[in-house]
């Protein structure tokens, strides 16, 4: 008898063990997944996104992030979300393959400050959001990843002949690979988890990012010259796989969508604060000069007619009224 009531206690234990295990148990699990590592304002961003997730939901929802590509590469992600494979990202340029009418961010020397280019994203938003539905992709909001600059261990870029026979590392975006052979440039599509080693080996010359993924992948210690041309805005999209969104309660829906649009309008902003201070930290290790925008610009020019052809007149005009 003695030993049943051990027995019978010992369950009983067990069982009350589990209780608050089961009712703290989230409901939905959310997996952010992203070539990003490191003080990136991906990274920001996402983590901005769970500390939100966690305070409105107390671990009802749960938000996973996975940085450095443990998921995959940006290709991987993006064929992800479209297969219901992956669930959520912050995607920047690799949406242009997918979607022609996000090549609108691409055309060169375009913008001259932050908020130009987030007028536009305004303007265009709705068109791109309906156009990645069809691609069961779920656009939650466009913010800023930021203003590329071009970055090498040759030579400052000054004038576009610069450029000439420069291997340069571009994200696999059709429009990216035109504007810089465009520009003489010999332009190397590569996944951002690779760039840092192939700058190391010596496999291409240079790259071109926003300050901000030039510090967080830690690029300028392995290049000597950064050349600061803002030849292109770039935005950041949070999206999410349409088979996951549908999944998801209407209550989730909703607070990544209030979540996601706020945080995507604080990162225009914080793009700015971090450009304000990350040049400072990088000149100790790398040599920053300014471009030569004229020159540039007047070979740009030419290169929009081809861009507005595959864009499109809609998306490219809505642009161009925003800019006027």
């Amino acid at each position: 008898m003695r030993g049943f009531s051990i027995l019978r206690s010992g369950l009983l234990a067990l069982i009350l063990v589990g209780v608050p295990f089961a009712s703290n148990a989230a409901e939905v699990v959310i997996k952010f997944a992203t070539e990003a590592a490191g003080d990136h304002i991906i990274i920001e961003c996402a983590e901005y996104m769970k500390r939100e997730i966690q305070k409105r939901t107390s671990g009802k929802v749960e938000f996973q992030i996975f940085p450095g590509s443990q998921l995959g590469s940006q290709k991987a992600i993006m064929s992800g979300l479209r297969q219901g494979t992956h669930e959520m990202s912050l995607m920047a340029s690799p949406i242009a393959r997918l979607e022609p009418a996000y090549g609108v961010f691409e055309a060169p020397f375009l913008f001259s400050n932050h908020d130009e280019a987030k007028k536009v994203v305004k303007a265009v938003e709705a068109d791109i959001r309906n156009r990645l539905l069809k691609k069961r992709i779920v656009l939650v909001a466009i913010g800023a990843l930021g203003f590329r600059q071009i970055s090498n261990n040759i030579r400052p870029i000054i004038k576009p002949d610069d450029l000439k026979g420069l291997k340069l590392r571009t994200p696999d975006n059709p429009f990216r690979i035109s504007v810089f052979k465009g520009f003489g440039a010999n332009p190397t599509p590569m996944s951002f988890a690779e760039v840092y080693m192939a700058l190391r080996q010596g496999v291409i010359d240079g790259q071109e990012n926003p300050l901000g993924s030039i510090w967080g992948a830690k690029f300028y210690e392995v290049q000597k010259y950064i050349s600061i041309s803002n030849h292109v805005f770039t935005p950041n999209s949070l999206v999410v796989s349409k088979y996951i969104w549908d999944k998801w309660p209407k209550y989730v829906q909703d607070m990544v969508q209030d979540i996601g649009t706020y945080i995507m309008e604080w990162s225009f902003q914080r793009d700015i604060e971090r450009d304000n201070t990350l040049r400072a930290k990088m000149e100790k290790y790398s040599k920053f000069n300014n471009i030569d925008s004229a020159a540039f610009k007047k070979m740009a020019v030419p290169m929009y007619q081809e861009l507005k052809e595959t864009v499109g007149d809609e998306i490219w005009g809505k642009a161009m009224a925003t800019l006027k």
